[in-house]
């Protein structure tokens, strides 16, 4: 495996989290910026900086449906818990995020509040508390500068209650230039990140690679329940298929990375295509077809390791078709290497073996009669003779993902 850094592979992925993001589209970014500037205005430690923006970067990841960002979006949040809790959570898998889940986990709280906590308040989140407020209160609809004076009004109302004093004080300070409003709409994520110096020099190991890629599969399948095991299978059946075929052990890893994060595209799709209780219309097939595209952009910065290159492709590939009749490339052929077809059929696997709002559960064999009268064809028929063989192996593996998952997914929400 290629020696890759934090930056490397965080990144990229954080940066396409708030861009791809159907939900809440640039806010995290825009939050970030603010919270960034505050920070500074402080004299937070450059650890601490780096901390507070990749915090609020990430802070809503556990925002999960549209009626959380409806009620995100309003002026005052009635109940921030369910998604602060959750976004916590999921970053918590991640050894070296520990300080920024924990940031996340409070970054609602409000300052008449605190003798209720009987543990450790970060600063950062009170920072990004208000610097979240800050771009809930701009109207995009208006030019920005004209709305400094409102802004600032709306924050110091709300001062030593729903804000820490010394963070209003900080952010009245660093919000006088102009140019504090002008980098909420204008600096990129990419700028803000090498102001921090985010993290260059921390070089992954395989077991913190694959702890990161969990991490960022259930942000994506934690949108539903009815998907929240779907990339953990498959990327566990995946990595079986390829032991079977008896690939080398790289291989089989990329495998595993692939399959967590085949359907990271889902992020910028709406997740009531995902929860609708019946068949989707061409229309709406149409739009659930953009995730494979979607992944593809979101990856390819992952491209500069020559080791993720595999990884990108077959995540972006995993809906192509032998025939041509896949999407969204129609390449067809010797174009579709072994690992696509690996993604594919674990893919497939996966999805029917899991309930879904229009049906059950299909048991293993229902599930490869679905796949013997399709992929033959479409996928490869040599390598559907191996699985047909190894069908109780199969669903060994994914009876025990889904006991994991969904013991995972129900902890996470009672957590709630």
């Amino acid at each position: 495996m290629d020696k890759i850094s934090l930056k490397e592979l965080a990144f990229p992925l954080i940066k396409a989290i708030d861009s791809f993001n159907y939900l809440l589209k640039s806010h995290q970014r825009r939050t970030a910026v603010i919270a960034y500037r505050i920070g500074q205005e402080m004299g937070l430690t450059h650890e601490e900086l780096v901390d507070l923006v990749v915090a609020a970067a990430l802070h809503d990841i556990g925002a999960l449906s549209v009626q959380e960002r409806d009620s995100l979006i309003q002026e005052d949040v009635e109940n921030p818990s369910p998604h602060c809790l959750m976004g916590y959570k999921m970053m918590s898998i991640f050894d070296l995020f520990s300080d920024i889940a924990w940031i996340i986990r409070h970054h609602h709280i409000r300052y008449s509040d605190l003798d209720r906590y009987h543990e450790d308040i970060k600063i950062q989140s009170h920072i990004i508390h208000l610097a979240d407020r800050v771009d809930i209160y701009i109207s995009p609809d208006l030019f920005i500068l004209n709305q400094k004076a409102k802004v600032t009004e709306s924050i110091l109302q709300r001062k030593g209650k729903v804000f820490h004093p010394d963070v209003c004080d900080a952010f009245v300070r660093a919000s006088k230039p102009d140019i504090f409003w002008i980098e909420i709409n204008a600096l990129t994520m990419e700028q803000l990140f090498a102001r921090i110096d985010f993290i260059s020099a921390i070089e992954l190991s395989k077991e913190q690679i694959e702890q990161f890629a969990l991490t960022i599969s259930r942000i994506i399948d934690f949108r539903s329940r009815f998907t929240a095991g779907h990339s953990f299978t498959v990327g566990h059946l995946a990595r079986y298929i390829g032991q079977i075929l008896e690939l080398d052990e790289d291989t089989c890893e990329k495998l595993l990375i692939a399959g967590y994060f085949h359907d990271i595209g889902k992020i910028g799709i709406d997740t009531k295509y995902i929860e609708k209780e019946g068949p989707l219309t061409d229309e709406e097939y149409n739009m659930v077809k953009l995730h494979c595209y979607y992944s593809g952009q979101i990856l390819s910065e992952l491209n500069s390791s020559a080791w993720f290159r595999d990884v990108v492709r077959w995540s972006q590939y995993h809906h192509e078709r032998l025939t041509g009749d896949g999407y969204p490339f129609c390449i067809k052929g010797e174009e579709i290497d072994t690992g696509t077809k690996i993604i594919a059929f674990s893919d497939m696997i996966s999805a029917l073996t899991e309930d879904r709002p229009y049906r059950r559960r299909l048991s293993i064999d229902e599930a490869f009669e679905i796949i013997d009268k399709y992929a033959e064809e479409n996928i490869d028929p040599d390598i559907l003779k191996v699985l047909d063989k190894h069908k109780p192996e199969i669903q060994r593996i994914v009876d025990d993902c889904k006991v994991k998952a969904e013991r995972y997914y129900d902890e996470t929400v009672e957590y709630n």
